[in-house]
């Protein structure tokens, strides 16, 4: 057998950007996000939720406030580089929030977000990740709940993506032969942000599957696709 290449997970195109990434157990900050919020040594952060706009905001300050974290070296950094990565501990922050738990899960590029500066605060906007997870006969989806969503067989295998209304979109007869055990979905009652995620999870999707569509949405035709 002949040599193959061995990827990585946690290089990506932009890798060396500012960044703030999130996994089971932390926040991280890269040397170069360090570098451009100026974050001090021996500094504490402060973090804050907005689950309606899936917001995380961190403050970062000298002084140890109540609910603040601390921060700690993550990775040693480029040769030359005063500032390097940091991280804070927050598994229980993490897990406690499905909307945050439910990203990592994802790939490692999947898991890193570019954060913007809003008054003292610099905030990162977190993808909807098919937090909710509901077996195909569930009866306790809301009918009134609106999102993206995906189809998967119990192997995991993921055979269709949409948006639109969960609960109507499942109960529809001409998916009753469909082939899936579960739904997962993400509750986004705004349309054209429907639409942006949709496509997202769906050129994702491709990425790692050489170009192809998941199975019903391949079967089923484009302009049924767009239709949710």
């Amino acid at each position: 057998m002949g040599w193959d290449l061995v990827t990585r997970e946690d290089y990506f195109e932009g890798s060396d950007a500012p960044f703030i990434s999130i996994s089971r157990s932390h926040f991280a900050f890269s040397a170069a996000f360090v570098r451009q919020a100026q974050v001090e040594p021996g500094s504490r952060a402060t973090v804050y939720v907005d689950m309606c706009h899936r917001r995380i905001g961190f403050e970062f300050h000298s002084d140890d406030r109540p609910n603040s974290f601390a921060l700690s070296a993550a990775s040693s950094d480029k040769k030359g580089q005063k500032r390097k990565a940091l991280q804070c501990a927050a598994t229980g922050t993490i897990r406690k929030h499905r909307w945050i738990d439910s990203v990592t899960k994802q790939p490692a590029k999947n898991r890193r977000f570019s954060p913007k500066k809003e008054g003292n605060k610099w905030v990162i906007h977190i993808c909807p990740a098919f937090e909710e997870r509901r077996a195909r006969e569930s009866t306790d989806i809301p009918s009134e709940v609106v999102g993206i969503y995906r189809y998967s067989r119990e192997s995991g295998e993921i055979v269709y993506i949409g948006r639109g209304p969960i609960k109507k979109r499942l109960q529809a007869p001409e998916r009753r032969d469909w082939d899936f055990d579960v739904v997962e979905y993400s509750v986004i009652d705004d349309p054209d942000d429907q639409v942006k995620w949709e496509d997202f999870w769906i050129e994702r999707f491709k990425e790692q599957n050489n170009g192809e569509l998941p199975f019903y949405n391949k079967v089923s035709g484009v302009a049924k696709h767009r239709d949710g």
